[in-house]
């Protein structure tokens, strides 16, 4: 997996690229830790370059959104699609995740 940051000063993205599973976990980890270590108003996950996502990276997905909450960050997951889309929504955590269907602003009347 790669994964690229961008800061903008208020937001973090950290954008992921190959597969987030049990191999790929805990680089995501420590890229989510130097991210909040920064202290961005949000930290958000573009999900888009993901071609797949395992159980174990759903699980590091959920365990970033619960260190953002604990830092009092603003935490957001951006732009699944294909399998990985279908992961987040089989398994229930998409809402969580992502938020409501549809308010993804650029997947919104469009495609994910």
């Amino acid at each position: 997996m790669r994964i690229v940051r961008l800061d903008d000063g208020e937001v973090t993205r950290l954008m992921l690229r190959g597969e987030l599973d049990l191999d790929t976990g805990d680089l995501f980890e420590e890229q989510v830790a130097a991210a909040l270590g920064d202290r961005p108003e949000e930290l958000v996950v573009d999900l888009h370059g993901l071609t797949f996502c395992d159980s174990s990276g759903i699980d590091v997905l959920l365990a970033a959104r619960e260190t953002a909450a604990r830092a009092g960050i603003a935490f957001r997951a951006h732009r699944p699609r294909g399998i990985v889309l279908r992961s987040l929504t089989v398994t229930g955590v998409h809402d969580l995740l992502v938020g409501e269907p549809g308010s993804d602003r650029e997947t919104a009347g469009g495609r994910a």
